[in-house]
């Protein structure tokens, strides 16, 4: 701990020997030890985290090591202390001061083998202004230091390290010029012989000013804990330590008689205190030569109204005090008194200008003002106020306090430090009420909140808390065991409370409304056949067939610009005012809100909330669909909430489909939710994918803002073809590939999303939030999406959801390769043929470019067949020019094969090219039944069920055919997560796989995070890695893992193998299992439902749903 400030400094008047210092150090050295500390929770003034300290050996029979109270921390804490010949021994907190930083840890003396310690006597007598000092300890992170200093005060003041955090008062400070920094907190301050005479506790940022606490108080914890444990019996047993502190919640300041007779002390009052002998000293009582004055009051507390700042304390029960020793010494004695059946009550004597006060007050039990629970809340930690951060902070002791606001409180945006002074309208003034208000409301609900925040405490702030249990479990109730230095969970808090209702929501009544088709919810008049299970998205003659010319376009299979639109498209007729086409769309604009839970942070996205514009794309009886961006819906695993512009309505969503290649989602809603009057506004867009948008097209840019008012503007597309290639993350994520997007002359800034429509309301493309690294700095733009890549996946997907049964999300037939564009002018270069160059040219002269190989992904077959670099030239015998083309063929190649595959028929004869493949895109046929045949059977499955696909490249001078396995990805990303010592488990996910590399060997099991104050933080066990072996055992996938992991018990040393993503050096870590507050447990994604389920593992490796 450290701070700012200057200090004299004093010359050293008295020094020993270099052979003194010499056997000295040769005695403490050995009793120092350094001590890893891990803080499992937020609690208090402490966060979690994970540090190195010192500690030294005071009692080497009983095991005990003095250190710091920061280090020892009032929450819950797991350590080790490592001694000098490098033996590790587990060590458990045993006492911290409720005040002062001092505490001590306990280590079983049997234990260690392999060396004798010896003990460091305390003598906080020694202590004197210019003797010459030794701090030995862990400086710096060195193992062992020993740094020199000369005691230049005994008389400072207690260091301020600021408002948030511990600090200590009412003692005097030690002060040397050492120059101690981190990692030295605990070590002792010793003299020429070997003796303790002060505590290392803080120093300053930029000076070599050190601060040492005295150690009188210490001696006296120190025999109450050693007759504590030689009155109990049992040996091997210790009891709870029983330390009398007493307190009047009142912080003194000690000044100068010259100070305190400004304050109006009156004259013979400072001649009687200067006559007595109050302020200890290395010889005996001398005078002293100021007074304690009252700087702060706790409010709430039994000297608040009797006591104020600028007092002066004359006496305490008859005696004279002027130094805080005597003021502790007698307070405690009032707390045992207290203990013992007596009144606890002392009496007073003050000055307040001048005038004598006397007052009888209550001696506060510091220990009752000090927590010893809290609330774990959804990664969270609620609990009471503490007198350290009400003194801090000026509150009453008790109050609900948010040492960490975790998912829940950080979604409704109350901050660390707060209070929380309501919660569904009812007042929480102790931890217990709100604990029981909150047992009251279920899963899902959304209840107001009040709390309010030191720094506007005189202004209450409201919030809307939307209850979980579904990613974090249950509410944990936490509660100190002082014997054992143990902390003990249950979830039966408040203890005999009825377990929280079930949530529900109310179906809707058979009259609401009439059945509406599939068709007719889709309000855009595309009533197609079956969809396929791959769905083809540049299949649009049987769309604009189906279109019977009802105001959609005919269109090219290919999609291209060349396109020539349908008769009456661009007429005019019917184009709507402003004002109405901003009344149409508001009924289809959602605002789309985005949380994800910290235990659900699944393929390196890069935030834990995403806002953005979403558009109603279905809206049935029984669910709807809201079309949305990946930049917005990252990952399957979160929370969404849907604000509906047709009415001010708010409810729940559920991501059902990610495509893993391209930047939409598609989110459902339940109608149900909804009040009435948003079930009768709310309606479908009107989507149109055909004919593609051209360059120098008119367009409505359309969007909700954050206050749900349409913002709209007429733009011209400036490019309709744009090519992405986004860079890959630092660490790996989603993005974009195979994607053309559309480019406006204006829009409404980088992050402003929407969509894009036409005069009538018909929507052409969705506006798209793009996010790319940028020298490890986050970019965000927009850009248009063509409908006709999601119009499919929204026709597909709503018919699913239409039935009555479970529906799994969609998989996705993909090329495992990514592609880029390259001008056939670049291509020439790299030696293209000529006649190659021409026929692309001739097909596409509105591109006239080549497709390029990037990368492939990692260990897929077409990484075994391709090569960056190679140029894909045509596909089933096809020339293709454009990701369009690339995606057309998969999609028919992947819906035959599936047919194929249904039928039990064996492939057809390999089509011709005559006729089809030289045309330009405009001009190409339908594909019908007959030509489906054909691709079939260039797209014959292999022996895994997946079809193949017979590609045309020019690789190194020549035009070669290959033949590749199409690859099958799921329509919701990562559905597994399992969490095992604070890390986060799962299968790599695809942008991973992306980068073209995975170990060799084992590859299943990638951290993709971890968790502050776990073992997997204090060992090093951090993300980018995969683990490939648990103790020599291979772990290819994530079930292998937990069958090697499920017999290590709790306490046990495990050998890992991991793998860096960066470096692709394998090394070896060894990691401590702490299953008491790091228990293994999952997520685990219901395909059928598309929800996540929280499973906790039992000792066997066997998942048990969690109760919730």
């Amino acid at each position: 701990m450290s701070l700012e400030e200057t200090e004299p400094l004093v010359e050293p008047t008295t020094r020993g020997s270099p052979e003194d210092w010499k056997r000295s150090l040769e005695k403490v050295v050995p009793c120092c030890v350094v001590l890893k500390v891990t803080q499992t929770r937020a609690f208090d003034t402490e966060a979690a985290g994970s540090a190195y300290a010192t500690g030294f050996i005071v009692d080497k029979q009983r095991g005990l090591i003095l250190t710091n109270r920061h280090v020892v921390t009032p929450g819950p804490i797991v350590a080790e202390a490592i001694f000098l010949n490098r033996e590790e021994l587990p060590v458990v907190p045993l006492y911290y001061d409720p005040i002062h930083d001092f505490g001590f840890l306990r280590f079983d003396p049997s234990r260690l083998q392999f060396m004798e310690v010896s003990e460091v006597p305390l003598a906080p007598e020694g202590a004197t202004v210019g003797l010459d000092i030794r701090v030995v300890g862990n400086d710096s992170g060195e193992k062992v230091s020993i740094l020199a200093g000369t005691l230049a005060r005994l008389d400072r003041d207690a260091p301020v390290y600021g408002r948030k955090g511990y600090n200590d008062f009412n003692t005097f400070y030690l002060q040397a010029a050492s120059g101690t920094k981190g990692g030295s907190s605990g070590s002792p301050v010793i003299d020429c012989q070997g003796r303790a005479v002060g505590l290392n506790a803080g120093g300053k940022n930029k000076a070599a000013s050190a601060y040492y606490l005295p150690l009188e108080r210490v001696v006296r914890a120190l025999k109450l804990i050693q007759a504590s444990k030689d009155a109990c019996d049992k040996p091997g047993v210790w009891p709870a330590p029983v330390i009398p502190r007493g307190d009047l919640q009142t912080t003194f300041v000690f000044k100068g008689f010259d100070e305190v007779r400004r304050l109006g002390l009156q004259q013979e009052t400072e001649r009687r205190v200067r006559n007595s002998k109050t302020a200890p000293g290395p010889e005996g009582a001398q005078h002293s030569t100021g007074m304690l004055v009252v700087d702060s009051v706790v409010p709430g507390c039994a000297c608040d109204g009797v006591i104020e700042a600028g007092d002066v304390l004359v006496e305490l029960n008859g005696q004279v005090v002027t130094h805080f020793l005597a003021l502790e010494e007698l307070l405690d004695d009032a707390a045992q008194d207290r203990m013992g059946g007596g009144s606890g009550k002392v009496q007073l004597l003050l000055e307040r200008g001048g005038k004598p006060i006397r007052a009888e007050v209550d001696v506060t039990d510091l220990h009752t003002v000090t927590p010893n629970c809290f609330l774990e809340l959804a990664g969270g930690a609620v609990h009471a106020l503490s007198y350290q951060q009400a003194r801090n902070n000026r509150a009453v002791v008790g109050q609900v306090y948010v040492a960490e606001p975790g998912y829940m409180l950080g979604r409704a945006n109350v901050p660390k430090c707060a209070i929380i002074t309501g919660l569904n309208g009812k007042p929480t003034p102790d931890l217990i009420t709100f604990a029981t208000v909150l047992r009251t409301l279920p899963h899902g609900a959304r209840a107001p909140l009040e709390y309010l925040t030191f720094g506007e405490r005189h202004r209450r702030k409201n919030a809307i808390l939307h209850v979980d249990r579904q990613w974090y479990g249950p509410p944990v109730y936490w509660t100190r065991d002082y014997a054992l230095g143990t902390w003990h969970p249950t979830t039966d808090y408040p203890p005999g409370a009825p377990p929280p209702p079930e949530p529900s929501i109310k179906p809707l009544a058979a009259s609401t409304a009439e059945p509406i088709s599939t068709e007719a919810r889709l309000a855009n008049g595309h009533a197609t056949g079956t969809a396929d299970a791959s769905p083809a998205p540049m299949d649009t003659e049987q769309v604009a067939a189906a279109n019977g010319g009802g105001g959609a376009a005919a269109a090219s299979t290919s999609g291209r610009e060349g396109s020539t639109p349908a008769a009456g498209t661009d007429s005019g007729a019917g184009d709507m005012q402003s004002d109405d086409l901003d009344e149409l769309l508001r009924c289809c604009l959602v605002l789309v809100d985005v949380d994800i839970p910290l235990v659900a942070l699944s393929d390196g996205v890069h935030s834990r909330s995403f806002a953005g514009n979403g558009l109603v794309v279905y809206a049935g009886e029984r669910v709807g669909l809201v079309l949305v961006d990946r930049n917005t819906v990252a990952v399957g695993p979160c929370d969404v909430n849907l604000s509906f512009g047709a009415h001010p309505a708010e409810i729940s969503g559920r991501v059902r489909f990610l495509h893993p290649l391209h930047n939409f989602a598609l989110v459902s809603y339940d109608p149900a939710a909804l009040p009435p009057e948003a079930r009768a506004k709310v309606r479908a867009a009107e989507l149109l994918p055909y004919p593609p948008l051209k360059r120098g097209e008119a367009m409505r840019l359309v969007g909700l803002t954050k206050h749900l008012r349409v913002m709209q503007r007429t733009s011209t597309v400036t490019n309709a073809t744009a090519a992405l290639t986004i860079p890959s993350a630092e660490v790996p994520r989603f993005r974009a590939v195979h994607e053309e997007v559309i480019k406006l002359d204006q829009d409404f800034g980088a992050t402003f999303s929407g969509c894009l429509t036409d005069n009538r309301g018909r929507v052409r493309g969705l506006w798209c939030s793009y996010s790319e690294q940028v020298e490890k700095e986050e970019r965000e733009w927009c850009a248009g999406l063509h409908a006709a890549v999601f119009y499919p996946w929204v026709e597909q997907l709503a018919r699913q959801l239409d039935q009555d049964a479970p529906a799994p999300p969609p998989t996705a037939c993909v090329l495992d390769a990514e592609l880029e564009a390259v001008l056939l002018s670049k291509a020439a270069q790299f030696g293209l043929p000529g006649e190659w160059v021409s026929r692309l040219d001739q097909l596409d002269p509105e591109r006239r470019q080549v497709l390029r190989v990037r990368s492939c992904v990692a260990q897929s077959h077409a990484s075994k067949v391709l090569r960056s670099g190679d140029m894909l030239l045509a596909m089933s015998g096809r020339p293709v020019t454009c990701f369009q083309d690339v995606e057309r063929l998969i999609s028919e190649a992947s819906a035959a094969a599936a047919t194929a595959g249904a039928a039990g028929t064996g492939p057809a004869a390999e089509p011709t090219e005559a006729g089809t493949v030289d045309e330009p895109a405009s001009k190409r046929p339908r594909v019908d039944a007959a030509s489906e045949g054909a691709a079939a059977a260039a797209a014959p499955a292999d022996g895994s069920g997946r079809p193949t696909m017979h590609l045309t490249i020019y690789r190194s001078g020549a035009v070669q055919d290959v033949e590749v396995v199409l690859g099958q990805e799921d329509g919701m990303g990562t559905g597994r997560l399992v969490h095992w010592c604070g890390a986060q488990l799962q299968a790599p996910h695809r942008g991973v796989r992306e980068l073209g590399f995975l170990p060799e060997g084992a590859a299943g099991v990638y951290i993709s995070r971890w968790h502050h104050g776990s073992p997997a933080h204090r060992y090093g066990l951090y993300a980018l890695h995969w683990i490939q072996q648990v103790n020599g055992v291979d772990t290819p996938d994530l079930d292998s893992f937990l069958a090697a992991v499920a017999n290590i018990g709790d306490g046990q040393f495990v050998r890992l193998k991991v793998c860096h993503l960066e470096t692709t050096q394998p090394k070896v870590l060894t990691l401590k299992l702490d299953l008491h507050y790091w228990p293994t447990w999952e997520l685990r994604l219901d395909p059928g439902t598309c929800s996540w389920r929280r499973l906790q593992h039992g000792k066997l490796g066997t998942a048990k749903q969690a109760a919730a």
